[in-house]
This record gives C-alpha cells, structure tokens and sequence, in this order.
C-alpha cells in the first residue's frame, strides 16, 4: 500500500474546486460577478490602449470586456478550467495559468490591475495585494470586488444560516482566512494603505440575485461555490439534507409571481499607486 498523499491546502482546494466547478460557474456564480465588470472598469478609469491585467480573472469577464474596449487586456488565473473557459469566451483576451500571491510579469508592467472576486479565495491576500503593487506602474489604478457581509448579502445569509444551524463545523477542511474578513472596509482599506497605495475608496454595488425558483438557489450554491460545498459534502448525508432544505425554505421568501430575486451586492474598492 502507497502512502497518503500530502493532505490539502486551502489554496489548492480553491484551486481544484473551481478547476471543477469552471464549466457551471458562468450560469450560477458569473450571473453575479459580471454585474460588477463595468463598475470596476471604470473604477480604474480603463481606456483604449492601456495594459490591464486581471487578477483571479475566472471565466474572463474582466479582460474580455477590457479587450472589446480596446485594451491589452490579459487574465490570470490559477484553475486551469477557468483559464480554458475564458479563452473559449473571450479570443481577443490573453488567458494563462498563474498565482495571484506570485506573479511572474516585470515590475511596472500595467496601467491597471483588477481582481474580482479573487482576493476573498486567497490564504494570503495580503501577497497578492503586494504584488499588484509591485506591477503596476506608477499612478497605476487598482480594483477589486468581495461580497458585502452576510447582514446585507441574503443570498450568502441564506448558506450562512443553514450551514451554522444544521454543520458540524469539526469536519477536516484546511485552515483558511474568512470569506468575509475584506467585507469590513476598516481591514481592506488598511491592507491597500499598508502596501503603499494611495488614494483608497470603496463604494457598495447592487447586485441582485435572479432566478425561477427558490430550487435553483441551492444549485447556485452546490454547483457554482467551492468553500461552502466543500463544507456540506463533508457532512453526513442527513446533514446535508437538512442544509439544502433549509436554504430553499428561506429562499421561497423571496419567490413572486415573475421569480425570485435576492439582493446580494458587493464591495468595490479603489486605489492608485503614487507617482
């Protein structure tokens, strides 16, 4: 008999999680996550010709929409199926495998950086923010998105609620920071400052969650998420049940007679590195 492989880490759970889940993520998760495209694009005042990179960059809503406007546009992930499905979608973009934490582009190699959704998937946001730094140049901007916490995001309260209701919160999932630490602006602010940027702002996003039914929302969750499913798979299959019906049951507070929609908007923050 071999010997156990070396146990998970959280990033490479994140990883292959959403090297899994790339081929589901664009009707689930994306349906929200491109909402906040265009705010971000603006947020670092993005124009033709400029080099932008984006960080974390998923299905490649970011560079895709940043190279039908002109830009050099090039995205960066570490799940190879999301890179694959960004080339798929968007050919006039670069897409290639890389680590938010350390990235391998030249220091002063782009007019703007973006990261949606990506630095609350990280063990070490912090690096990552580093590190855009470090490539930027000068009066470069930066953007990046997080949900909002759980008291105003319903869609995430409802998994929220469910999962500290009914989990047993014991099972073995490696160490990780919160998902919802850059949800305080105090903390995301601060790391910004901290790494030199200058200029930090942040605004709240209005982004609604739409579908047919209150059934749909946990397929949104089983099929579209990794930290919260990974959670679940590891309970025992009563347990399971309970969280799925539990998240429905809230969800049909929602339903009226054209579907369902569950507010769940994000925190954009914004800054430039001096001159």
């Amino acid at each position: 008999m071999g010997e156990p492989g070396p146990a998970p880490t959280f990033k490479s759970l994140e990883r292959d999680g959403y090297h899994a889940q790339a081929a589901t993520y664009g009707d689930r998760p994306g349906r929200l996550t491109r909402q906040a495209i265009a705010p971000m694009l603006e947020a670092v005042a993005a124009r033709r010709g400029m080099r932008l990179l984006d960080l974390c960059c998923g299905p490649g809503y970011g560079a895709g929409e940043a190279a039908a406007r002109g830009l050099d546009a090039i995205g960066i992930d570490i799940a190879a199926g999301m890179v694959a499905e960004a080339r798929r979608g968007f050919p006039a973009a670069t897409f290639d495998e890389g680590d938010a934490e350390a990235l391998t582009f030249p220091d002063d190699s782009f007019d703007a950086v973006i990261c949606p959704f990506g630095l609350l998937h990280l063990p070490e946001p912090d690096k990552a923010i580093g590190e855009v730094f470090r490539v930027l140049k000068a009066n470069g901007r930066f953007a990046a998105t997080v949900w909002a916490p759980p008291e105003r995001a319903d869609l995430l309260r409802l998994a929220v609620a469910a999962i500290t209701a009914h989990a047993d919160m014991n099972v073995n999932m490696p160490p990780g920071p919160s998902l919802f630490m850059l949800s305080d602006p105090a903390v995301a602010l601060g790391k910004l400052k901290r790494a030199g940027f200058v200029d930090t702002g942040h605004q709240e996003l209005p982004i609604v969650y739409r579908s047919p039914d209150a059934a749909a929302v946990w397929d949104w969750f089983d099929r579209g998420t990794v930290r919260s499913v990974m959670l679940v798979r590891l309970q025992t299959p009563e347990i399971q049940a309970r969280i799925r019906e539990a998240i429905i049951e809230s969800a049909r507070r929602y339903e009226a007679s054209e579907g369902l929609e569950i507010p769940n908007p994000a925190i954009l923050y914004a800054a430039r590195k001096p001159a």
